[in-house]
Parts: structure tokens; sequence; C-alpha cells
């Protein structure tokens, strides 16, 4: 079996609560790899600056190629192989000299169709061929940013329970909006008293009207200073929080072991990682959970590689998803497969049509988990017509 043709199609619709509580356009880049038996596999990739130039680049590589050979095409197009006689010397190392970047993001969604069309040829799903399920049913975490009026009281404590409501018990907030109307200098990464004050005050009603089964997480987007992260961590202890996400910028293990080492708030990151990007700050003592996300580490085999990197460490795992329900339900896969599991995120619950452009024949969620099914590869299918409504012009149906 040989790889004959890749080709994608973004889609696009609104996301009636976007990042910051505010309506946005979103969407998704989808591709599909075929083969000359009749096989194809779909995959999710985020549509960033150069990575449909990566793709050219990728099916320039792989047409022709065995595509069950998954691991050997991720170390190939992220840490290249030694020159032989039998591939040009143009081929030997990863076409952008590094790991990171567009080419491990489009590498991501590729190697996902991969996967989703070698479980469609070995008639077994996605998560058998990454060493089989621990569970069925994966609990997903919902990130709801924060309401629409960041002032109103009352629109954190109705955003808050209406997620609870939908069945989620694990909830994400994002701490730069939380009360970005006290921000006093956008540039100095320190957050003021008066608006660390706000911020309290804002998550201290949600986890009055959640109550204190739920869980909730904060997400810190990777803005500010080892002091104030760590003052900022002390603030918040007495919520009781799941977990600090990415308090600091995450180019600096040291800057984050320091902020582990005196929070009293488990904390996570890694959601732009690689496999090495993790061991680096695994090694370093500088996280509590690892955060990767299928889009953006190298795929379902370098995540799963992450996972179980973490798990010898005694350290759990939490999936980082910012796509659609492709991307949601590959993540999923991975889940299924990983011992040290938390939860596994998603974005799009204000925007339909990123839930229902595919479809598995049953509903994507199920109680604040996504279900997954004994169907081959990824077992799901594109919607064609939700597709078509939102295909961006210009773009081909894949």
């Amino acid at each position: 079996m040989k790889v004959t043709k890749i080709r994608w199609m973004r889609i696009e619709g609104l996301d009636e609560h976007g990042f910051g509580g505010q309506s946005r356009s979103t969407g998704v880049l989808i591709v599909r790899v075929d083969t000359d038996e009749g096989l194809y596999g779909l995959g999710e990739v985020q549509d960033f600056l150069g990575v449909r130039d990566a793709i050219d680049n990728i099916r320039e590589i792989l047409t022709g190629a065995d595509p069950l050979a998954i691991q050997p095409f991720v170390t190939a197009m992220l840490y290249g192989r030694m020159p032989h006689n039998n591939f040009p010397i143009s081929h030997t190392m990863s076409p952008t000299a590094t790991a990171v970047g567009p080419i491990v993001w489009a590498v991501s969604g590729v190697e996902m169709a991969l996967c989703d069309l070698a479980g469609k040829a070995f008639n077994t799903p996605v998560y058998n061929l990454l060493g089989g399920k621990y569970r069925d049913r994966i609990l997903i975490y919902a990130d709801r940013s924060c309401p629409h009026d960041i002032a109103n009281l009352e629109e954190w404590r109705e955003l808050a329970c209406a997620a609870r409501d939908d069945g989620f018990r694990v909830i994400k907030f994002d701490l730069d909006v939380t009360a970005f109307d006290h921000t006093e200098d956008e540039w100095n990464r320190a957050i003021p008293l008066r608006q660390l004050n706000k911020i309290v005050q804002r998550l201290t009603a949600v986890r009055e009207a959640v109550g204190w089964d739920v869980e909730l997480t904060v997400d810190g987007h990777m803005h500010y200073d080892v002091r104030d992260s760590i003052r900022l961590a002390n603030a918040l202890a007495d919520l009781k929080l799941m977990w600090l996400e990415d308090p600091t910028p995450i180019v600096n293990p040291d800057a984050l072991a320091r902020v582990r080492d005196k929070s009293p708030i488990a904390i996570c990151a890694g959601e732009m990682f690689i496999t090495e990007q993790f061991r680096l700050f695994v090694d370093r003592g500088a996280l509590d959970i690892v955060h990767p996300d299928v889009l953006f580490s190298g795929g379902l085999h370098e995540t799963k590689k992450i996972a179980d990197y973490a798990d010898q460490h005694y350290i759990p795992l939490a999936l980082h998803n910012n796509g659609g329900a492709l991307a949601t339900i590959a993540a999923a896969h991975v889940a299924a497969a990983s011992r040290n599991f938390l939860g596994l995120e998603c974005h799009f619950l204000g925007s339909k049509f990123l839930e229902d452009f595919i479809d598995r024949g049953i509903p994507l969620f199920d109680n604040g988990h996504v279900r997954l099914t004994n169907k081959p590869g990824l077992g799901l299918e594109l919607n064609v017509d939700v597709c078509k409504k939102h295909m961006v012009a210009g773009e081909l149906l894949v």
C-alpha cells in the first residue's frame, strides 16, 4: 500500500463564546491521506502561519511511501536521518532544521490521518495501535475562558453553573482575561494588587456557585513573572484548584520550577511542547502535570511517549486541545491508552459546527465525557453537509 494523495480544506464558523468570552470567527484545517488501495485517513491541523507550506513539503516526501510506517515518517520529518544511497540528501534532516514550529504542527495532523488509516487497514481502533485502552469514557474539561461582562459576578456564576449542569465536572477559566479591566501595564508581566483582588473575587464567585465537588482549573497563558505567579497561586489556594496552567513563559524550565517550588497549586504546562521539551521540564522538576496537545506534539504516538515518560515519574497527564471534534476524538484515543490520564480539554462549546463536522453515529459528548467506540481507526467520517456549509471559499472538499 502506498500514499497517492494528500489534500486538505478549511472550514470556518462563529464561536459564540471564544477567548475572552467574546464571539469570534474560528475554524480548522482538515487533512486527508489517500492510498492506492482505496483506504484513506482523516486528520486535523491547526491552520497557523507556515503550516500549509509544511504540508506541501510533507506531500512531496510522503507520496509513494508506506502509510503504515508512521513513526519513521514522524522521526524523519522532525529529527532527520543519516544520508544514505537510497534517499536524497536534501531529505535527510527536518525541512525547517528544527523539530518545532510549523513543521511539527503539520506533521501532527498528517500523523493523525495516518493513524486513522492504519486502524482501518488493521480493522481496529487507534487506541489498540497505542497499546490498548484503560477506559471507554474520556473525561472532558470544559474551557469557559470568562463571561462577556467580566465585572458581573452573576455572569460568572451562570457560566460556571451552565457547564456543570451540562455534565462537565472540570471547568477551566483564563486568568489573563478574568480581570483585564484592571490591567495597568500590558508589558511588565506583573499583577497589580487591585487586579489580583478582582481575580480572586470573581473566581470565588464561581467556586461558591458550583460547589466544592466540581474541579476548577485556571490558565495564565504564559503571561506572568515568577514573583507574581507565586503570589497569584497563594492568593487562589483556598479555592482548591486542580491546577495552575502556564503561569510563566514556557521557554525556561528553571523559572517554572521556581514557581512550582512555592506554589500551593499543582503546576500544569506544555501545550506547545514536543517530546524532548517535556523531558527537559520533567527532569528539571518544573511540572506537576504534563499537558501536551496532539495538534502540536507531533501527533498521537509522540503524545503517548510523553504520557508514558510522565507516568514513569508518577506525573499525571492532562490533554490540551485547541482543535475541533476530530482532534478531540484523536486525543481521546491517546487518553484511553494512557494510564495516568486526568482530563481532555474542549474549547468549542460555543461552536456547534466544530462538534458536528464529523459523524460517529453517537453524540460527541455524554455527560461530560467522550465515549469511544470499537470502530476501526478513529471511528469517524466527515459530515459532508456541515463541511460544505462551512467550507471557506476556494477550498475543495477532501
